[in-house]
């Protein structure tokens, strides 16, 4: 973002989980009932205070980590359309809503189709520079974690460890998104270094598999990448309740998710997605 400074750090699991105040913040019941009312009203009021710590902590988290966790933002159960309304105007010096299927849909809410929920969805990266997730409802087995890998860390390994492997990931490899929205062939390096400094990543495992012939070093490129991204050092699993909002910088840091058996009905697992360009 204009004016920031970005501090491009390679965590762990375990330095995440002993410095939650890096990228998660708690919002009050009393600051989560005034940011809904102006964000609902669509001017801040009463709520301007409470917006402004979120928003700062929410540019300073995705600089440094490249994710925010805001935990009980907003209520959940608020309609859908609702939640659009004020997560828009609460996000608006953040970014904007772009298109993130073929039907151009700005806002989707995921769930659990026909047990899809039980299959793992590996680690990738989207074609947007901010993933926004709010959960209205979490699965109700307790899977459907958000997993998370720094590019940095993911980065730094392989170079230490197979420099040689590196050197392909930097080099341009096709995806494939034909049918998907914005751009049908992305060429891009996987790992890269970008304009600030900061190890870049693009990555999204189907797609760059089924994108024309690969030969056997860049398959073992693929297959080495996947494994470094599943050690158990790397990824960090959030799980997020009801009302808690994550944002998730795509060029800095993969993310997949956790199996899960959900619910049919009501009670199913919810998560209210969009996809946001910054401003």
């Amino acid at each position: 973002m204009t004016g920031s400074t970005v501090h491009d750090v390679g965590w762990t699991r375990d330095h995440l989980e002993g410095a939650p105040e890096v990228w998660s913040l708690p919002v009050s019941d009393d600051d989560r009932r005034l940011l809904w009312a102006d964000a609902s009203a669509g001017r801040w009021g009463e709520g301007e205070a409470a917006y402004t710590a979120v928003r700062s902590f929410i540019r300073g988290a995705l600089d440094t980590v490249g994710f925010a966790n805001v935990r009980a933002v907003i209520s959940p159960d608020a309609p859908d359309a609702a939640l659009v309304t004020g997560l828009s105007f609460l996000l608006d010096e953040i970014g904007g809503a772009v298109p993130q299927n073929a039907e151009g849909d700005l806002w989707t809410v995921l769930r659990d189709r026909d047990g899809d929920g039980a299959t793992e969805l590996a680690f990738h990266c989207d074609t947007c520079d901010v993933l926004v997730l709010l959960c209205l409802r979490s699965a109700a087995d307790g899977g459907g974690m958000t997993k998370l890998a720094s590019a940095r860390h993911v980065h730094d390994i392989i170079a230490r460890e197979r420099p040689d492997m590196l050197a392909l990931l930097r080099e341009s490899w096709r995806f494939d998104r034909t049918g998907r929205a914005g751009r049908q062939i992305i060429d891009t390096p996987i790992l890269f270094t970008q304009d600030d400094g900061t190890v870049g990543c693009y990555y999204q495992t189907r797609t760059v598999r089924a994108s024309g012939r690969l030969d056997a070093e860049r398959l073992a490129a693929l297959d080495y990448l996947d494994e470094v991204l599943y050690r158990p050092e790397i990824a960090f699993g959030l799980r997020l309740d009801p009302g808690d909002l994550l944002l998730i910088r795509n060029s800095r840091v993969l993310h997949g998710r956790s199996p899960y058996v959900d619910v049919p009905g009501p009670s199913a697992r919810r998560i209210l997605r969009a996809w946001m360009n910054e401003r």
